[in-house]
């Protein structure tokens, strides 16, 4: 009886550990479903974040044509002042390696830039999506071949109206499609690692841009990529399809389900482990590790949530700041093109000079995007020789008074030459950043105060404004990127004292900002003094 009595003991106690080892396997095992479901969930978050970002870019590339593409186009054969505005358009892009086109209500080439071959000019341009233009919808035109590159492009095409409304033609903006394009740099980076692929892909399955090379230009034929949106798994792989309405694009995310789901199996792998030892702690030792999971995916969610607005409000930004500028300068020139004879000499300085201004402008927004896509690359190079730095100052002065012709800019720098070995133009670059962010914490009556001296072996620049001063929080991150404005102000791209900060750093220095005893803001600029070049005299 005793030993029928231990048996059953055992046996229970068998039994006992068994179902809670099977219950603890059930709660790995749902665990890891639900962590599969969390990961998959936060996919499709990233991606959606990412074709709405490319929606929105779309739609504020329409909105920046509607401002540009102001009547009068005629839209007729070789029309000189329809070619005019166009070389004015293309030159705002001088690297570009694709041009631009104008078609006629019947979609006939009728004016151009970059063309590979002037005889389209007068050919019908056959490209899908182009009737639906000539109705009067924007479109992003698929990939076809071009007619001013060699290579595929997609094209961003807008109807052209008359002043009365009517539809006189289409513009149409062609870009290259591949590896090496601008647009394809972008998006490369987006995919991540762990054979995860990601591209953009237009009404007809073909990839316009993508992490994986070989792809590009080609047509999609991923079983899982269909018309369905949202995320599938098959075929040993995970896919998540988002559309983009702006563009009649898809974007499209793949990854093999090993590596998507990542270590989510290893928690049951150790549950069976610790089951064959018949340790009971095991269920703790998942659940923190299953908690510590889930705490990670949340973290992971708040930060692709922050990345997806910050790459919104950047873009948002980046569209609004360029587009005062194009339609100043634009602006500007038609006024004095169309008054040049009633025009004096007075009047037309006064035209062209803000134009200068805008485009200067201009040129300083794109620059800081491209520079700050380079600090992160490394590419930023730098041309370095002895200069004088006070005729840097001395540009960048002229250059702030050209914007500002009502504020006062005070220079005040000795006679003696101040040499450093540096990029004169960076440096410039940076005298441009630090005046304009003085004018923008100024009141527009405030002036701003340009001190250079030489002290030691350092060269000494100050940039004092007569703003409000800097609050704990700006001082704090007023290098930062993307930080804007002082207090509730808004404005500008943020990037400029980041850029600034990268600059110096290369050339030895420092960047500093301080309150000033007497109000406003306080930018210094420290240099290693260099010797003075050879054949230059005292």
């Amino acid at each position: 009886m005793r030993r029928r009595s231990d048996f059953l003991t055992v046996a229970v106690a068998v039994v006992a550990i068994l179902a809670v080892g099977a219950l603890v396997v059930a709660a790995v095992v749902d665990a890891r479903n639900a962590g599969k479901r969390r990961l998959g969930q936060l996919q499709v978050t990233e991606v959606q974040q990412l074709a709405r970002s490319m929606d929105t870019r779309i739609n504020q590339s329409y909105s920046s044509f509607e401002g540009l593409l102001t009547p009068p186009y005629h839209a007729t054969l070789r029309n000189r002042s329809d070619a005019k505005r166009l070389e004015q358009l293309q030159a705002l892009s001088p690297k570009a390696t694709t041009g631009l086109v104008l078609v006629n209500r019947n979609g006939v080439v009728v004016n151009g830039t970059l063309l590979r071959d002037p005889s389209v000019i007068g050919k019908r341009l056959n490209r899908p999506g182009l009737a639906g233009v000539l109705a009067g919808k924007p479109a992003v035109l698929n990939v076809a071949p071009g007619i001013t590159t060699a290579l595929p492009t997609i094209a961003l095409a807008y109807p052209l109206r008359s002043a009365s409304g009517a539809l006189e033609g289409a513009f149409v903006a062609e870009e290259e499609v591949s590896p090496t394009s601008q647009f394809n740099q972008e998006v490369a980076p987006l995919a991540g690692t762990n054979h995860a692929q990601f591209a953009f892909v237009d009404s007809s399955n073909t990839v316009v841009a993508s992490n994986d090379t070989s792809a590009i230009g080609r047509r999609l034929s991923d079983p899982l990529v269909g018309t369905r949106y949202g995320l599938a798994r098959g075929h040993g792989e995970v896919a998540v399809v988002e559309p983009v309405p702006a563009a009649g694009w898809r974007a499209v995310f793949t990854q093999p389900s090993n590596d998507f789901d990542g270590s989510l199996t290893s928690p049951l792998r150790s549950a069976l482990v610790y089951l064959a030892l018949l340790t009971i702690a095991i269920a703790g030792l998942i659940a923190l590790i299953l908690l510590r999971r889930l705490a990670r995916a949340r973290e992971e969610q708040r930060r692709l949530n922050q990345l997806g607005a910050d790459r919104e409000e950047f873009i948002s930004i980046v569209s609004h700041e360029l587009r005062t500028p194009v339609v100043g300068l634009l602006g500007f020139l038609q006024t004095t093109l169309d008054h040049w004879e009633r025009m004096d000499d007075a009047s037309r300085r006064q035209s062209v000079s803000r134009a200068w201004a805008n485009a200067s402008r201009l040129y300083s927004l794109s620059r800081d995007v491209l520079d700050s896509t380079s600090l992160e690359t490394g590419h930023l190079t730098y041309q370095r020789e002895v200069i004088d730095l006070r005729d840097a100052m001395t540009t960048a002065i002229a250059a702030a008074r050209e914007l500002s012709p009502d504020r006062e800019i005070a220079l005040e720098v000795g006679d003696e030459p101040l040499w450093v070995d540096g990029d004169q133009e960076r440096l410039q670059q940076v005298l441009n950043n630090l005046l304009d962010n003085a004018a923008k914490a100024s009141p527009p009556d405030g002036p701003i105060v340009v001190k250079a001296l030489r002290r030691g072996a350092r060269v000494i620049l100050t940039v004092h404004d007569s703003g409000p001063g800097l609050s704990h929080e700006d001082l704090r991150r007023a290098f930062e990127k993307f930080v804007r404005g002082r207090g509730n102000r808004t404005v500008g791209t943020g990037l400029g004292l980041f850029i600034s900060q990268q600059i110096i750093s290369a050339h030895a220095g420092t960047i500093s900002a301080a309150n000033a005893h007497d109000g406003g803001a306080i930018f210094t600029v420290e240099l290693p003094m260099a010797s003075r070049p050879v054949g230059i005299g005292s």
